[in-house]
């Protein structure tokens, strides 16, 4: 595992994990990979990216590509 710390957003743990201790086999992880989990549930099901999935779904978030996915705001 990498130094650097678990990262809670939302519910969400994220981690970045050495590639090879990745027990999905059909892909090759590389040097690192991403790991999220749900926070109130961190045994139970577990998402795992290559570092290029991962660049690919935060360029997504910030091009907007999700913001239909948002709730809106109640109106006052």
């Amino acid at each position: 595992m990498t130094d650097q710390e678990p990262i809670l957003s939302d519910g969400v743990i994220i981690e970045f994990i050495d590639g090879k201790d990745v027990p999905v086999e059909h892909k090759d992880f590389g040097e690192r990979a991403v790991v999220m989990r749900d926070a109130k549930n961190p045994e139970g099901p577990i998402l795992y990216f290559t570092e290029a999935e991962w660049d690919a779904f935060i360029a997504g978030v910030k091009d907007g590509e999700f913001d239909d996915l948002l709730e809106e705001e109640p109106q006052q």
